[in-house]
């Protein structure tokens, strides 16, 4: 039962900044750039829950390492990636749609 609550939030950080950011830019005035950042920082913090948590579980990988800080330092790019290739599907949606 941890292994499924450990593989929901890594599944729920990957969702997350996709569905964030497509609401801030369709349902509020917010900017582009800010709706991003935000998107960005809840994947990055649930990357980094995902992580933390993850320690815990016992798993038979032994090249698992050090999770947490490489989350800590690079849990951010996975989440921008998702965020600005949700910016590109957006924007060629709003074009077709003009």
């Amino acid at each position: 039962m941890e292994q499924f609550a450990v593989t929901a939030l890594l599944l729920t950080a990957l969702v997350l900044p996709i569905v964030l950011f497509w609401q801030l830019r369709s349902r509020s005035r917010l900017h582009g750039l800010m709706a991003a950042a935000i998107a960005v920082a809840a994947g990055w913090a649930l990357n980094v829950a995902w992580a933390y948590v993850s320690q815990g579980v016992p798993t038979n990988d032994p090249a698992q390492g050090d999770t947490l800080s490489i989350a800590v330092y690079f849990g951010w790019i996975c989440p921008s990636i998702l965020t600005v290739l949700t910016w590109l599907v957006w924007r060629f949606k709003a074009r077709r749609a003009a």
